[in-house]
């Protein structure tokens, strides 16, 4: 059989077809699925909600990361606080237009000895909530893998980013209004880090 015109045009559309739908292998958590990976929606998180979401965010994430898929959050504000993230955890969100905003503490944010960790597109509001002594909105401990982008990480009451023995990048991302409680620094990555 010869290799014609049309059958390269067939293999490309099977392929683009696989490519628009990278989570029919059915590998994923099963939940409905955004085209970046798990609608937050369909797990009971409900942007703009003026309740407190940290119980359904968590579920979320924690279904999400079992599955190695993004969880993918819409436009609007999600109130909560003391999340955590385990390994393989992959927040998604729209640039500028998905706020997670601090309602309770230790941190927004935060995980220990967890890898493979990504925050993208998110807004993180401290709301300018006084955090305890060298607490970060985001607060990340032993953890390998982590990417930071395009976030923007808001109104800490003390350190925006903490990062101790972490490995990974943060980029595309800034830091305003952050206060460490004597109105010095944003982000803290200790020496012995590695960061």
């Amino acid at each position: 059989m010869a290799f014609t015109r049309r059958h390269l045009l067939a293999f490309s559309a099977a392929g683009a077809a696989a490519a628009a739908n990278p989570f029919a292998s059915g590998r994923a958590a099963a939940a409905p699925r955004s085209s970046f990976g798990i609608d937050a929606s369909h797990l009971g998180v409900r942007a703009g909600s003026p309740d407190d979401q940290s119980r359904a965010l968590q579920a979320a994430i924690d279904q999400a990361a079992a599955g190695r898929v993004p969880l993918a959050l819409g436009p609007g504000v999600y109130r909560a606080g003391d999340l955590n993230l385990p390994a393989g955890a992959q927040l998604i969100g729209v640039r500028g237009a998905t706020r997670r905003m601090l309602t309770r503490r230790p941190s927004l944010i935060s995980a220990t000895r967890a890898d493979a960790l990504s925050l993208t597109g998110l807004t993180l509001d401290g709301a300018g909530m006084a955090l305890a002594e060298g607490r970060g909105l985001v607060h990340l401990v032993h953890a390998h893998g982590v990417r930071i982008t395009d976030c923007e990480i808001v109104a800490s009451g003390r350190h925006g980013v903490m990062l101790a023995a972490c490995e990974g990048e943060m980029t595309g991302s800034t830091v305003p209004g952050a206060n460490d409680g004597r109105g010095r620094r944003c982000v803290r990555c200790p020496a012995r880090s590695g960061c």
